[in-house]
């Protein structure tokens, strides 16, 4: 099977730990997932099968909307509820205005921190390893985007003040550590109380499928839920070639013009796109020339998708 499954994950496991009972399920020889949530967070997690491994770092480059109840008076040692508390504050001085005031800062282009607990290496080891073992490292800021921040309800209660918010950011952004500045910044300090993931690029909540119902399912039925290569980019721009054509961007070749059909395409491609074969199945994924190149020559392989022995013949392959 190759394709992408896009999976509700449930609470309380890790996003690892889905990828690894898919592939079990599905006697799938690769799989992997684009973009890690935590065992505290559920929602979309987008699973590559096979061939769609192969894809992964395309979608992992993709925007992703959270919704997070930020528990503000709290802070914990993984910035979020299941971690070992650190500090208590009042947050009987917090008003909705100075919230509002606040979170504007967090809007943009960011510098942030990786939480402690965190798989981002540094010095050759994830920052876990270093938590882990009560050793003090300086986490290296790193750049993030967060495109939108929206209040959807503020409440005071006994434990705190519950923040809810709906955010859309860049790939990369951790939301933990965007909470615990949070925090910092208002004096009372924050933590992530739950946390879900409505959507990954393209790909949202509701055609996401909770995990215990693909567990469930035979070959059959999982093909039925599989979402194929060729439909998970469909949004991406790309040519159709010729038999030789894909015999030769098969073999990762330049792709030359003659090749190609060019209507309703544009041929001067400045990002990453995609090569069909006559069939509509993806052969790979190409990028623009190079400077040095002929003007006969439109792209240059960045991913093949189908090999060659994949493509000879009667387009055997699938």
């Amino acid at each position: 099977m190759d394709g992408i499954l896009v999976v509700d994950k449930p609470q309380g496991i890790t996003s690892r730990q889905v990828v690894t009972k898919v592939s079990r399920h599905i006697v799938a020889g690769k799989a992997g997932h684009t973009g890690t949530l935590d065992p505290l967070a559920t929602g979309v997690l987008v699973v590559c099968i096979g061939r769609g491994t192969l894809l992964a770092r395309y979608f992992s480059g993709q925007g992703k909307t959270y919704k997070v109840d930020a528990l503000l008076g709290v802070s914990t040692d993984t910035y979020d509820i299941d971690g070992a508390i650190s500090q208590r504050k009042s947050v009987n001085g917090l008003s909705l205005r100075l919230v509002e005031e606040t979170l504007g800062r967090f809007k943009g282009r960011l510098l942030q921190k990786p939480p402690p607990y965190s798989a981002v290496k540094q010095n050759g080891k994830p920052l876990y390893y270093y938590a882990q073992r009560g050793l003090k490292v300086e986490p290296v800021p790193r750049e993030v985007n967060v495109d939108r921040v929206e209040i959807k309800s503020f409440k005071k209660g006994p434990d705190g003040a519950h923040l809810e918010l709906e955010l859309s950011c860049g790939s990369g952004t951790y939301i933990r550590s965007l909470v615990h500045d949070l925090g910092l910044s208002l004096g009372c300090g924050a933590c992530v109380f739950s946390l879900r993931r409505v959507r990954s690029g393209e790909f949202s909540e509701d055609s996401a499928i909770p995990l215990d119902r693909i567990l469930s399912l035979d070959g059959q039925g999982i093909s039925e839920i599989l979402i194929s290569l060729e439909e998970a980019t469909r949004l991406m721009p790309g040519f159709s070639v010729s038999q030789e054509g894909a015999r030769r961007v098969a073999f990762g070749e330049p792709l030359k013009r003659e090749w190609v059909s060019i209507s309703g395409a544009d041929p001067d491609m400045k990002g990453t796109f995609r090569i069909l074969d006559g069939e509509g199945k993806l052969i790979a994924l190409y990028g623009p020339p190079k400077s040095e190149d002929r003007s006969e020559i439109l792209g240059r392989a960045v991913r093949i998708i189908r090999p060659l022995s994949s493509v000879t013949g009667n387009n055997e392959a699938a």
